[in-house]
């Protein structure tokens, strides 16, 4: 009974802080956004913006609340047979598909996730995701290897018959899974895009048009809201859908995203003026507005809601024109004394005052992991096994010396390899993220000024603002860059993701990280540890292992989180669905609109409140 009164008691406290709701009935949330999304088809995307319309859109088989309890969703219930490796889900049936008026259109059924099954697993479907789908599924595999094209001169895969993929509809209403082996993150997975559900009539009916980016009309809706309006470049608004089964929990009823590719220069005034309701702001504008008494309430700091991380990537597959001098690039790349000189000559903490003037160490670490992902017996995985010294080392990796050791060596055996000097480092960043621009600024005078400019010469350059991972990043057009990397289940081999078979920086051809059959070390690392699944403790200090060597080879520079300092919003950032992988932070469902900002001082009363209430409520489940 105690218990159960703290618990009630500290929730108490949290919604005591909250500011009333503005007009419950109707409540419009207005933000502008510069970065356009090219694909409506959720099954497909592997975007951050493409994702976030995904999540309020597609209801999944869970979802998390704000404390990071999982909840029922789609299914209203589940069991898990260890001995056949099953997970029986049994869905709600009051649960429907509509159009983008909201008219209904059909029930959800298990059958939607048979068919969302058989989508991703079509290879000619080319889903970005679709390996984290198969790397967990009885027969998933094999079965999306069937319907590749083999490379010239390959031999086919054989073709498979669905029935031996693990997914099954026993009957309208209940769905089973069974895996490949032993999963114990199996339930974080399905709030990510590939476990979501299609209608297969729908999907049949509208062929190769869905999920096309041209009309809101390309694909159906079950989740919290409806794309009500979608004309790219103008405008996306979100209405919410009254015949979701969860409607009563939606709060926010409409959600208006107007287009400007200025959009990150310009929102802190418009927000100022009443006409928007959410701003980033940067540090130069923080500054001046919490030195104001007139603004200093309209900022609080940011919440770190979700464990994505930003490291900065040495590609090893330059595609950039001759201009920067890709293969004077590759050269200098995969010298690791070359690298490790950028390593131990990049002050992070500069770089990063530029996200969090104030405190930026706070938002800084060393592995790709961000701390506090995962843990075994109280231990934090960032300091398990290899991983553990480097975590250790705190968050000032930059060493002066150090960097002009290796420098001094890297000239040697880059004049050697025949490199020209200076080596050219082509850094793009995306116009439209608040801070990208300066921080790469401060990185390029830093690094130059540091290393000289006889030895690398830093172009910095701006890439499209709409567009620009594929443009950018997964086209290879940069030399260092920096990316991020949000997980998807909670696992360290999500974080394994942008290096093994991804898109980011291409490590497996470092050749001198080849073993003696040209098979890449990492990838064998990687592959090591996930075929471990019955010793957690083992499997994570083996996935330390794989992370570390990517970090001890300076084929990445960890960063941190992405995001630090001050925002401007209308919404409580305590009432949002709360989790550390999937789309569930993306959510607006459960949101309020408040009559006035939440200031710094409300936002840590309620910070406090909200860890107070989360501690209660993992007490009482002991």
């Amino acid at each position: 009974m105690k218990k159960i009164l703290s618990i009630l008691l500290c929730i108490a406290l949290l919604m005591g802080m909250c500011i009333v709701p503005a007009g419950a009935e109707e409540a419009a949330y207005r933000t502008l956004y510069s970065g356009e999304i090219t694909t409506l088809n959720y099954l497909t995307t592997a975007t951050t913006n493409e994702f976030a319309l995904a999540a309020n859109v597609i209801d999944t088989l869970v979802e998390y609340d704000k404390y990071g309890q999982v909840q029922p969703s789609l299914a209203e219930s589940w069991e898990y047979d260890a001995a056949n490796l099953t997970y029986t889900f049994k869905l709600r049936q009051d649960a429907t598909w509509v159009k983008a008026d909201g008219t209904v259109y059909a029930n959800v059924t298990a059958n939607d996730f048979v068919s969302a099954a058989k989508y991703i697993l079509d290879a000619a479907n080319a889903s970005s995701t679709a390996n984290i789908f198969y790397s967990v599924i009885e027969g998933a595999e094999a079965y999306y290897l069937g319907t590749s094209t083999p490379e010239e001169g390959q031999e086919p895969y054989p073709v498979m018959d669905w029935e031996t993929v693990g997914v099954k509809a026993l009957d309208d209403y209940t769905l089973q899974y069974t895996l490949v082996e032993p999963v114990p993150y199996f339930l974080s997975m399905l709030t990510y895009v590939c476990f979501m559900p299609v209608n297969g009539d729908f999907l049949a009916e509208k062929g190769a048009d869905f999920g096309v980016a041209t009309s809101n009309e390309n694909i159906l809706y079950c989740g919290a809201y409806v794309l009500s309006t979608f004309e790219p470049q103008q405008k996306r608004v979100y209405t919410k859908n009254a015949a979701n089964w969860d409607a009563e929990n939606v709060f926010i009823t409409t959600i208006e995203q107007t287009y400007n590719k200025e959009a990150s220069t310009i929102s802190p005034e418009l927000y100022k003026r009443g006409e928007i309701d959410s701003a980033s702001i940067d540090s130069t504008i923080a500054a001046e507005w919490l030195s104001n008494p007139e603004t200093a309430d309209l900022i609080h700091p940011v919440r770190q809601s979700g464990f994505y991380t930003y490291f900065y990537a040495f590609n090893f597959d330059p595609q950039f024109d001759a201009a920067y001098e890709p293969e004077n690039w590759k050269i200098a790349v995969n010298n690791e004394n070359f690298r490790k000189s950028i390593y131990a000559g990049l002050d992070r903490v500069k770089a990063m005052l530029i996200t969090d003037p104030d405190n930026p160490e706070a938002i800084m670490f060393n592995t790709v992991t961000p701390p506090e992902f995962v843990s075994i017996s109280g231990v934090d995985y960032t300091e398990m096994g290899a991983l553990a010294p480097i975590t250790d080392l705190g968050v000032d990796t930059f060493n002066e010396e150090a960097a002009l050791a290796y420098k001094e060596a890297a000239v040697a055996e880059l004049t050697a390899a025949g490199a020209t000097l200076p080596v050219k480092i082509l850094m793009s960043y995306n116009p439209g993220t608040t801070g990208w621009a300066e921080e790469c600024v401060v990185v390029e005078q830093q690094l130059e000024g540091l290393l000289g400019t006889d030895y690398i010469d830093i172009i910095v350059e701006a890439g499209p603002s709409s567009g620009f991972l594929k443009e950018v990043r997964r086209s290879g057009k940069y030399a260092l860059l920096k990316c991020n990397w949000g997980p998807d289940y909670a696992d360290p081999s999500t974080y394994t993701d942008p290096f093994y078979d991804g898109t980011y920086n291409w490590p497996e051809k470092a050749t001198e990280y080849n073993d003696e059959n040209g098979n890449s070390i990492y990838y064998g690392l990687v592959d090591a540890a996930r075929a471990i699944t019955d010793d957690l403790t083992a499997r994570y200090e083996a996935f330390a292992t794989a992370e570390a060597f990517l970090i001890e080879k300076a084929m990445i520079i960890p960063f941190g989180y992405g995001n630090g300092g001050y925002t401007a919003s209308r919404l409580n950032p305590f009432e949002s669905q709360f989790a550390p992988f999937g789309i569930s932070n993306d959510r607006y469902k459960g949101q309020t609109l408040l009559d006035s900002p939440m200031s710094t001082d409300e936002y840590f009363d309620a910070y406090d409140a909200w860890l107070e209430a989360r501690a209660a409520l993992a007490e009482a489940a002991e």
